[in-house]
């Protein structure tokens, strides 16, 4: 009982610093929810000039992935 009363007593004191640890949280995610659909959109754009660039020349954009086993680099280019 005396436990129950104790809490009963404390718990209007936490409230306000449970909304408060929840606002810092959300305030952190905002760089998040700001920071991603920036780079999304400026990656979207390299790819649509990749694009352009490619179909100005007559071509089409191409990936080539090196191998697992020999390693090597990615290369992007236009392919006729």
């Amino acid at each position: 009982m005396q436990k129950l009363s104790t809490l009963l007593l404390t718990a209007p004191a936490l409230i306000p610093q449970q909304a408060a640890d929840a606002m810092a949280r959300r305030k952190n995610d905002v760089g998040f929810l700001i920071v991603i659909p920036i780079v999304a959109v400026i990656v979207m754009g390299f790819v649509a000039a990749w694009f352009w660039y490619c179909q100005q020349r007559g071509a089409w954009p191409a990936v080539d992935m090196p191998s697992w086993e020999s390693g090597g680099t990615w290369k992007l280019y236009c392919r006729v």
